[in-house]
């Protein structure tokens, strides 16, 4: 009676819950959003190297499980494809893929190098080419093209083209194939016409239909006259399923029968119990481990061999991991059974019905008859079935399968309401402790299957959320508002009007968790002051944790929402993220779960493979404390509807099973069954750009190195594993550039904005769920290119060209060094010329002095002046050579002090007065050690000359700087002479010899009785 009322309840709320005929999976859902080009999807299929082919009505696209690319029809472009309306993808025993397009185009799309290659149609009859039209093979590798209603076509490959196959698979005259499948074992063709159903066999060449049954067969015995046969399908059991729906039937009608036992598995099955209206059958396929489905307009099924019935597939929006269709154009599988399902107008979906974890479990509000909306909030074991409680929806009885019975327990009425926030399994195996609200409790004998209710006035009506028993049988009771409390058991006897003290040593009003340690320690987790440690015996304090105290003994917060015993040394605290607490040290360690994850905890239990599973309000985790703390979520995406968890909901069943209660539903599973040790696949690199412009991968990986030109060193690596259901995660790396390994972000890029020109290898690896990294590493070797100017030819020729500019500084410093050699050799032969004439002249003054030294000594004395001249000369000559030599004299100033030097000692040996006239200009030129010296020895020969054989009384020396000419004028207002007279003396040809040593022009004027000019040009 219970079943039959829960099917009406059912069946009420259809819009919300899923009836017994109908079940929901969780789908994975990939529309515009995601990169697909448009919601009308005609066709997928997987190919050889593990890309999701798409066909829609707006384009091809090729989907590696991240991006979707898409290719176009290009005007003027052969190789594009010839339209952008796809209606069917092929794929062949050669892996080639075949193309369908919306007007009829047929042709191979080549997957590597995105080039399509025509198929030309050659029919027999015209009308094939309106016809609507669908790709087939068999097991000898045939293509076929099926022209619906008119006729079946071949390809032969030598002509590229589609021929008539009415050699190939012969009908009677007048029958219009409408599908076919093939038996390979046997050798027999069964073809659906619109007049019957045809046996083909091959290996005789012989048909067999309704009149001409040659070859006795049994199906053509039985449904040979059935018309309008299609589709067909051969299943692996040699169950041949197939639909017929004439013209005058109202409606489609299946068929399933076994050709191994002949006999009839369904006959005329209809849908219209199930679908309500009009709904238009197009295919069925088979998977790999045997489940067959059927698809198509308004209608999506799986078959139950079982109940040997249909299943439908849940066709409306609940959630986002729902699916929502009118028409279901193709259904395929990959090669991790993953089914891939293509609808008219809604894009693309995905899921795996196998890997269907996770089983939501709803209650119904019995009062309302309506979807119950209390939260579960706490489980039990009880003799092979599960009571749950919800909140404001009361208790339930849950069979191992989870099908609702009645609760069946005597002191609660059957439709109760009561609100039970706990459950706790007594010391003696038989009773169970339940807490309600309002504060009281449930005493629950599992033997007689009979409650009875007790009061406890001290908790003054808060409700009791948690429980736990001491080994002594007393009981201690954790409120909402109250704080905590215990009962101290006297007798054999419960009286909870007595005996129930508060332990005021807890301060907080709101207990949320409680669990005992190794030593039998209570450990109390409160909402508002962390974590306390009681001895149950003597209701003391041992411990607090909270916010304070020592580094290795503190909690992240205050408010600790669940509490789990692992071991004698771990226990797991939920606060502020996971803790664990180590009872023997007194210390806390907190657990990193990831910066994107929320830090609630609700609930907390452990499988049997010592994985943590955790509840947020979120989702669900897996947590591996002995494998690297690695953290796996499960939410919505994976199955589980309602993934809003409530705290301290939860239970673990004796065969392992785990329970968690969410805001509206529960979910159970078996840990053991989630499997996410995947075989690690190789990781695929799916694109190459350059600069932002993407490189056909195929062609680079015959590379065995890319080499990009300097420009070239913005690359993007797009990767995957072509793993469309697997939790396994991509690393890479690029040596040479990434110290460590780099976990992918959703994208699965590495990007590398810029890279230095040199050769790099580039690594990808997968790792599985628990960090074992896959045996099988991607690599790729990249080189940029240098620049010209980082070439060892450049390098060489920089090299080469420093070395030239080198000797060439080298060869000038010792031109320098011989010029200057040079220079200072006519210095000194000027120098040695003038120490030897003066030498002789005072030589032979001094000879001459000695003969009239007795005799004239007026002469004497004249000999004496001039010997002392001659010296003195030959001195100034001396120090004017040193003096010149000086790199530090290489200034026009300094040879202007010096000439200025020499002016003052004429000014004190004669009374001339000598003017200096400087250029501003002149100052700062420099001059040559050769050029200032014999411009300072022609300026003294001209001032000695004015000064002492002129006897002039003024003298003005003029120096200035006319680019590119350093111009040197002395006038004086002497005696004069006739130039010509002294043309051959030795002080103007010492003058002319000095100026012609330094390229310099020398010009002399003089007049008697008034004077003499001198001018030196010398180019600068």
């Amino acid at each position: 009676m219970q079943r039959i009322l829960l099917l009406v309840l059912t069946c009420i709320s259809y819009l919300v819950c899923l009836s017994q005929d109908e079940r929901q999976y969780a789908f994975a859902h990939y529309g515009t959003d995601k990169g697909l080009a448009g919601y009308d999807v005609r066709a997928v299929v997987q190919d050889d190297a593990g890309y999701m082919w798409v066909g829609t009505s707006t384009g091809l696209q090729r989907f590696d499980g991240t991006r979707f690319i898409t290719f176009y029809n290009r005007k003027n472009d052969s190789t594009s494809i010839p339209e952008n309306s796809i209606n069917q993808l092929f794929r062949c025993k050669k892996n080639k893929l075949w193309l369908l397009t919306g007007s009829g185009h047929v042709g191979v799309f080549d997957t590597k190098y995105f080039r399509f290659k025509p198929v030309a149609i050659q029919p027999a009859k015209k009308s094939s080419l309106l016809a609507d039209k669908k790709f087939f093979t068999d097991s000898h590798g045939n293509i076929y093209l099926l022209c619906f209603k008119s006729e079946l076509l071949v390809y032969n490959e030598k002509d590229n083209r589609f021929v008539s196959a009415a050699s190939l698979m012969p009908l009677p005259p007048n029958w219009s194939i409408i599908s076919f499948c093939e038996e390979k074992a046997s050798g027999k063709y069964f073809i659906g016409t619109d007049s019957g159903m045809v046996v083909y066999n091959s290996n005789t060449h012989k048909q067999s239909y309704s009149g001409h049954n040659v070859e006795n067969e049994w199906l053509i015995e039985q449904y040979g006259r059935i018309p309008f046969v299609a589709p067909m399908l051969l299943d692996s059991k040699r169950q041949l399923w197939f639909l017929t729906w004439p013209p005058a039937v109202g409606g489609p009608y299946f068929f399933c029968i076994n050709l191994q036992s002949k006999t009839t598995v369904l006959k005329q099955y209809s849908f219209f119990p199930l679908i309500k209206e009009y709904y238009e059958p197009n295919a069925m396929m088979e998977q790999k481990n045997g489940t067959v489905w059927i698809k198509g307009g308004n209608i999506f099924a799986r078959y139950l061999d079982k109940e040997n019935k249909f299943q439908l597939v849940h066709n409306g929006y609940t959630n986002d991991q729902s699916i929502a269709f009118e028409t279901v154009w193709d259904l395929q599988e990959d090669r991790e059974e993953n089914l891939w399902v293509a609808t008219n107008n809604n894009g693309l979906f995905r899921f795996n019905p196998s890997q269907e974890f996770f089983l939501n479990v709803h209650h119904y509000n019995r009062a309302k008859n309506t979807p119950g909306e209390g939260s579960a909030l706490s489980f039990i074991e009880d003799n092979g079935t599960i009571l749950m409680g919800a909140w404001g929806n009361g208790i339930y009885r849950y069979d191992s399968s989870f099908n609702n019975i009645p609760v069946g327990i005597k002191g609660i009425v059957e439709k109760n309401s009561v609100v039970v926030w706990h459950m706790l399994s007594g010391n003696d195996g038989r009773t169970v402790w339940m807490g309600t609200q309002p504060g009281g409790l449930y005493k629950y004998d599992r033997k007689s299957r009979s409650a009875q209710y007790y009061d406890v006035p001290a908790v003054e009506g808060s409700t009791i959320c948690q429980l736990a028993e001491d080994k002594q049988g007393n009981l201690w009771l954790g409120t909402n508002s109250r704080g905590l409390y215990k009962y101290s058991k006297t007798g054999s006897g419960y009286d909870f009007t007595r005996h129930v003290d508060k332990i005021n040593a807890v301060d907080a009003r709101t207990i949320n968790a409680l669990d005992y340690d190794k030593s039998g320690h209570l450990l109390v987790a409160t909402n508002t002051n962390g974590v306390y440690v009681i001895d149950t015996g003597n209701n003391q304090v041992l411990h607090h944790f909270s916010t304070d105290g020592p580094a290795n003994q503190q909690l992240p917060n205050i408010k600790a929402t669940a509490i789990y015993n692992y071991n004698d040394t771990t226990i797991f605290i939920g606060c502020g993220g996971i803790n664990i607490y180590n009872p023997v040290k007194q210390t806390i360690q907190p657990i990193r779960m990831g910066n994107t994850r929320p830090s609630d905890v609700a609930a907390i239990q452990k499988d049997r493979n010592g994985y943590i599973w955790i509840t947020q309000s979120t989702g669900l985790l897996r947590f591996s404390l002995s494998k690297k703390n690695i953290v796996i979520v499960f939410d919505r995406i994976d199955g589980i509807i309602n993934d809003h968890f409530i705290p301290g909901a939860s239970a673990s069943l004796a065969d392992g099973r785990l329970l968690f209660g969410s805001s509206n539903q529960f979910v159970v599973f078996d840990p053991q069954h989630i499997d996410l040790t995947d075989s690690l696949p190789e990781v695929s690199i799916t694109g190459f750009k350059v600069q932002d412009k993407s490189l056909l991968v195929d062609s680079l990986r015959n590379l065995k190195l890319i080499e990009l030109e300097p420009t070239e060193n913005n690359i993007t690596i797009e990767l995957s594993s072509l793993m469309y259901n697997s939790t396994s995660i991509i690393k890479y790396k690029l040596d040479g550039i990434d110290k460590d390994w780099i976990r992918t972000d959703i994208a699965n890029q590495a990007v590398y904005p810029y890279l230095p020109q040199g050769t790099y290898t580039f690594k990808a690896i997968t790792e599985d769920s628990e960090g074992t990294p896959g045996k099988n590493t991607t690599t790729l070797i990249i080189k940029v290119k240098p620049r010209y100017w980082q070439t060892w030819w450049f390098f060489g020729m920089i090299l080469f060209a420093c070395l030239g500019i080198f000797l060439w500084f080298d060869k000038l410093r010792m031109l320098k060094i011989k010029a200057t050699e040079s220079v200072r050799n006519r210095i000194a032969h000027s120098l040695t010329e003038d120490m030897g004439n003066s030498l002789s002249s005072i030589n032979i003054t001094s000879e001459l002095a000695k003969t009239t030294i007795d005799t004239d000594t007026e002469r004497t004395k004249e000999y004496i002046i001039q010997i002392s001249d001659s010296s003195n000369r030959m001195v100034q000559a001396m120090y004017d050579m040193v003096w010149s030599i000086n790199p530090e004299n290489d200034t026009l100033q300094h040879t202007v002090d010096r000439m200025k030097n020499y002016a003052a000692e004429m000014e004190s040996m004669y009374t001339p007065s000598i003017i200096f006239q400087i250029d501003e200009q002149a100052k700062d030129v420099r001059l040559s050690m050769e050029a200032r010296y014999e411009m300072l020895s022609i300026y003294k020969e001209a001032v000695n000359n004015a000064a002492r054989h002129a006897q002039a009384k003024y003298i003005e020396v003029n120096l200035r700087y006319k680019r590119p000419a350093l111009i040197l004028c002395i006038r004086d207002d002497g005696k004069g002479f006739n130039v010509e007279l002294v043309e051959l003396s030795r002080g103007l040809s010492e003058m002319r010899r000095r100026a012609a040593t330094i390229n310099a022009k020398l010009t002399l004027k003089s007049e008697i009785n008034t004077g003499t000019s001198v001018n030196l040009v010398m180019s600068k």
